[in-house]
Formats: C-alpha cells, sequence, structure tokens
C-alpha cells in the first residue's frame, strides 16, 4: 500500500501540488497522467523522499524500498551494463545472474558496452533489470515509455506485469494511447490534484477531448 494523505508542495510561492490524496494498492501497474508542467516528477520526488513535502502525509513501507528511475536516467556512464547488474547483484542473494536478468529486459549485444553509448530505451531497461534485482516495494518509472518503439513498450510491460505482484508501480506519461497501455483505467495529474478516470469514461468524447487538451503538446 502507498498512501498520499492531501499531499501539497510549493515552488516559489506557486503550488504544483494542491491537494494530491489516493491509495495504490499492490499487484497494479498505475499509469500516472499528465500534461507539461503538471507536476509528475514532483510528485515522484516528493513520495521517494528527494524533495520536502509542504502539507499532507504519505504513508507506506521504508524509504529504503522505494526506486524512482528518473526520466534522465542517473546510472554509472564509464562501465557496462553487464557490470551495473553484477555490482547490484552483489549486495542481494538472488537466484539469477546478471545475464538472466539482462536477457529478461531485452539487452542482448550491447551488456558489454558502456552504458554512456546506451539509447534512451536501453538504459530504461538497464533501469528495469535494476528493479528486478533490488526488487523495492514501491517502483516509480518517470516517463519511460513516451514516444518509444512499439517492441520496447511490449517489453518493458510484459517484465513489469509479470513482477508487479506485492509491489506498488506507478509509471508516469504525458501521452494517453501509452497511458491506456498502461491500464484502462488512468489517473490524470491536473490542477494540483489526481484524478481516477475509467476507461468508461475516457470512452466519452467530450471527456476525452477535455483529456487531449489537458495534454496539449505532448500528445501532438
Amino acid at each position: 500500500m502507498l498512501k498520499l494523505n492531501h499531499i501539497k508542495k510549493i515552488y516559489d510561492k506557486q503550488e504544483i501540488l494542491i491537494d494530491v490524496n489516493y491509495e495504490f494498492q499492490e499487484g497494479k501497474i498505475y499509469p500516472i497522467l499528465g500534461g507539461a508542467g503538471a507536476g509528475r516528477t514532483t510528485l515522484f520526488e516528493c513520495i521517494c523522499g528527494d524533495v520536502p513535502i509542504d502539507g499532507g502525509s504519505i504513508e507506506t513501507r521504508s524509504k529504503r524500498e522505494l526506486f524512482f528511475a528518473a526520466k534522465q536516467s542517473v546510472l554509472p556512464m564509464f562501465i557496462s551494463g553487464y557490470e551495473f547488474i553484477k555490482f547490484l547483484c552483489s549486495f542481494k542473494k538472488n537466484d539469477l545472474t546478471p545475464d538472466e536478468y539482462l536477457d529478461r529486459v531485452g539487452i542482448d549485444d550491447l551488456r558489454h558496452d558502456l552504458i554512456c553509448n546506451y539509447s534512451f530505451e536501453n538504459k530504461k531497461r538497464l533501469q528495469l533489470a535494476a528493479f528486478l534485482v533490488q526488487r523495492p516495494y514501491v517502483v516509480m518509472f518517470d516517463e519511460p515509455l513516451d514516444f518509444c518503439s512499439d517492441d520496447y513498450i511490449d517489453t518493458f510491460l510484459d517484465v513489469l506485469s509479470s513482477e508487479c505482484q506485492n509491489h506498488v508501480v506507478l509509471i508516469s506519461t504525458g501521452v494517453l494511447p501509452v497511458a491506456l497501455r498502461i491500464s484502462s483505467d488512468v489517473l490524470i495529474l491536473n490542477n494540483g490534484e489526481l484524478n481516477e478516470i475509467s476507461e468508461e469514461m475516457i470512452n466519452i468524447p467530450e471527456i476525452n477531448n477535455a483529456i487531449l487538451d489537458i495534454l496539449g503538446d505532448l500528445e501532438e
């Protein structure tokens, strides 16, 4: 369980998060949809404790069990993907080898290349492999799927779907079709609040058009 109780965050007297109130359950993957500047990254930073909240509270397990994969990958650039995953494995008692983790996320012939030479998608695959090794309770991926290839998106979501039991998984996106590939029901962050929109509501033309207006340029 991850429970957000009326979260508020203010930057330079501007309210970014006004009243974010939601309870996430284990075993589900939640798309967090929003336009540019809606506060999706800020919300993730608040949840993981990188920035302090200005109101409300967050209930979950220890902060040590949270994993935040930022949009701009925070990875060691001058070692190989294999060396990175091997290093993580050295802290965990896992049945799988580094090669098996890399196989699962679709990193093949690049595994011995320096991470600085990886494409955006392969850096995200490496973050996904890091999640599989570390297995934190809450995992948050910031825009890992927007404007990416179908094969990559399918692999990413297939791996998460098979591993989300006993975890809370949040994925931010600014693209409605991507959100709908994650889940038929989406959470939209707008005007500082987080609201759930069901599949039935999304199929109503007026609501669908309103969502596209909120997303603006990101959806074009």
